[in-house]
């Protein structure tokens, strides 16, 4: 495919870099020459300096034969009038813009611009995850084929028993085992360590299983908790969310995302306080937004005091730098021990760091990037959700032609990823090495991002 993108931010780059990678004919835009150098050293597309709705920057892109426009710069009245130009004038047949205010939508919307609000899709991810407890996580539920996934800690009862225990039949099986945010080797004889950070497949009776293992309070929480709940023939074990209703919120940081989160939070029952050393920014914050807000430096001990932190429920760190909310966020778990701290990482680079240092945060550019690569190309593997503080992404693919009759050994090691279950028709499989692949299956697996990207390779060429 011929593909322009208009923007060399965050964004646009990582965007760039990763259809670059892919094989498909790449040229980027940006008013800023220097902009160019976060496409770094393997980028092998063509850059061109200008205006993104210049129309003889865009003749020169090669708009007249381009396959996708994307319009990824940070100013929505730009993206607007480049997507306009590009599929009214020049009839590109897929056109994806950037929107930044969700207050324009309905422009987008009028003008028939198909876009992705990163705004509303990091506030979404954000509150998704602020609640989640560190012991229990439910990654994902499939109601129709009656299949969960789950992260959770170790705890000190199960220190030393063998990770085969977690694996039960149809019932549970081991997908992942981390030690030390770094994932090992592991058969059915490692013994468990406190700490550890496992993630499992099961059905409703693994439950009983996993709590067996992990010993009568291995499971609780204070978000997630087991508990027998009777049915017509027996016993059954599920999961009980209980998020709050009414939690103490601080928000650090009146950003686009940050005034759009508050307003939010406040709207669902949340008490909310939002933090900016800068009191103009303030304005952003919408007419019904219920809460209240506290001028001050985001990371000052006296400042979070006085917007209440020591009776806080949870604290979200979401200014535009990444050290602000780094530090932030390590204030107010350290110092005034909030039970549930989240930030926001505008620099993939920095993931590293946050996850070293056990910090949950979400990735603004590698969500909007995901978002925006969907619509583009339609991919092959198509991610899900991300476990173990986004190490590995949930990603979904179908099998191949090629798989037909192959059995799921041979395929691990084509694809590269840890195969989590297989839907078949309405029906899901935990397939050990000699499970009969047929085309058509659904597989879902855990991947890293470099792992998700050669599956993508492999597949297009499948």
């Amino acid at each position: 495919m011929h593909i322009i993108i208009t923007g060399c931010g965050r964004v646009g780059s990582s965007l760039a870099s990763y259809l670059s990678y892919e094989g498909h004919d790449v040229v980027v835009i940006d008013k800023k020459y220097d902009s160019f150098k976060r496409l770094g050293g393997t980028f092998n597309g063509i850059t061109h300096e200008g205006v993104a709705f210049d129309e003889e920057i865009l003749l020169d892109a090669g708009i007249e034969k381009a396959d996708a426009f994307a319009a990824v710069t940070n100013v929505d009245n730009t993206n607007v009038m480049a997507c306009e130009i590009a599929i009214n004038v020049y009839g590109v047949p897929s056109v994806i813009s950037r929107l930044y205010s969700p207050h324009k939508e309905l422009t987008f919307f009028v003008l028939n611009i198909d876009y992705i609000c990163g705004t509303t899709l990091l506030t979404d991810r954000i509150r998704e995850k602020l609640f989640h407890g560190d012991e229990v996580i439910v990654q994902q539920e499939r109601f129709d084929v009656g299949i969960q996934i789950v992260e959770f800690i170790v705890p000190g009862e199960a220190d030393g028993k063998p990770a085969g225990n977690l694996d039960f039949g149809v019932s549970s099986k081991l997908i992942a085992l981390l030690r030390n945010n770094r994932e090992i080797e592991w058969n059915e004889h490692t013994p468990l360590r406190k700490g550890d950070r496992a993630v499992i497949n099961m059905r409703k009776e693994g439950w009983k299983t996993v709590k067996e293992c992990l010993g009568e309070d291995g499971l609780e929480s204070p978000t997630c908790r087991l508990n027998v709940i009777p049915t017509d023939s027996k016993d059954t074990l599920a999961i009980i969310k209980g998020e709050p209703t009414d939690a103490r919120v601080i928000i650090a940081g009146c950003s686009e995302v940050g005034s759009y989160l508050a307003y939010i939070m406040s709207m669902e029952g949340h008490r909310v306080t939002v933090i900016d050393n800068d009191s103009c920014l303030f304005s952003r914050l919408s007419k019904n937004y219920d809460g209240t807000v506290m001028e001050g430096n985001v990371y000052d001990e006296h400042t979070l005091i006085n917007a209440g932190i020591e009776e806080a429920d949870a604290f979200v760190a979401v200014t535009k730098f990444d050290n602000t909310n780094l530090m932030a966020s390590e204030v107010v778990r350290n110092v005034f021990s909030v039970p549930y701290v989240m930030a926001r990482v505008f620099n993939p680079d920095k993931e590293a760091t946050y996850r070293a240092l056990n910090l949950n945060y979400v990735c603004g550019t590698r969500l909007l990037t995901h978002a925006l690569l969907e619509r583009i190309q339609q991919p092959k593997v198509k991610l899900r959700s991300s476990c173990c503080n986004n190490l590995f992404s949930l990603v979904e693919f179908e099998c191949p032609d090629s798989w037909e009759g192959k059995n799921t050994k041979w395929a691990k090691e084509k694809a590269g990823v840890k195969f989590a279950y297989i839907t078949r028709r309405n029906s899901g499989y935990f397939p050990d090495n000699n499970f009969m692949l047929k085309s058509g299956d659904t597989i879902t697996a855990l991947a890293t991002e470099k792992q998700a990207q050669k599956l993508e390779r492999y597949l297009r060429k499948h």
